[in-house]
């Protein structure tokens, strides 16, 4: 039934609330979901309850939940890019090396905002039309700011981006299965138990972990500078 919209006379409807949706509005609720309670909350039934709009209204823009995890990974990617380009702009970055340094610290960045979607950003490389166009976006900014990439790009793009989304999951997912022992929490039983040189070696291994400012933030900085480093152009 239509119901009358204060004194205006103006009817409001579901189907005026259908001609309102829009992709864009049901994957940026899609994604407060998720922020919210997790990838497992994630339905087309419940998005269509939180917008108000039947489950058929939603298949007209996202056909099916592969097309809707695909548009959320779209919405993460849209955020990084969008705040890689601020970066370079911002930094303008000298070469390639500089350049990647940007784009891995803004996709992490996002991700930690973001931790709900780390494991779906690892299991859904780039393949929509939309994310394509973003990374085009991206690459002719950079061309533009007179930055170079390397032959192998391709390669170095996907070696950041699963270093990256990996460290993110280490740091950030949740753990699966549920909550994680503290790390470390069996360190001192794995001592007791060693011989000596075992309890030796694995206190040197593990003597940077009580050294002021070792930090996971400090680690993926080091790995980065790694990368990048041994990067064969």
């Amino acid at each position: 039934m239509a119901a009358l919209d204060g004194g205006t006379g103006v009817a409001t409807t579901a189907t005026t609330q259908r001609r309102g949706l829009t992709r864009e509005a049901i994957l940026a609720e899609a994604l407060t979901l998720v922020d919210a309670e997790g990838l497992d909350a994630l339905s087309l039934r419940v998005l269509g309850k939180r917008l108000g709009v039947s489950q058929t209204a939603i298949y007209r823009h996202v056909p099916d939940k592969a097309a809707l995890l695909d548009g959320l990974a779209e919405q993460i990617w849209s955020e990084a890019l969008s705040s890689f380009d601020e970066r370079v702009a911002q930094e303008a970055p000298a070469d390639w090396r500089a350049a990647s340094c940007a784009y891995a610290r803004a996709l992490l960045s996002v991700l930690r905002a973001h931790p709900n979607v780390v494991v779906l950003m690892l299991t859904h490389p780039i393949s929509t039309p939309g994310q394509f166009a973003l990374v085009a976006r991206s690459l002719a900014r950079l061309a533009n700011a007179g930055v170079v990439l390397p032959g192998n790009a391709l390669d170095l793009l996907c070696a950041l981006t699963v270093y990256t989304t990996g460290f993110a999951a280490a740091e950030v997912a949740p753990p699966a299965g549920g909550a994680a022992d503290e790390p470390g929490a069996g360190l001192a039983e794995a001592l007791a138990d060693a011989t000596n040189d075992e309890r030796t070696q694995l206190e040197r291994l593990l003597a940077p972990m009580h050294e002021d400012g070792w930090n996971l933030a400090g680690q993926f900085e080091t790995g980065l500078s790694a990368l990048i480093a041994g990067w064969n152009a």
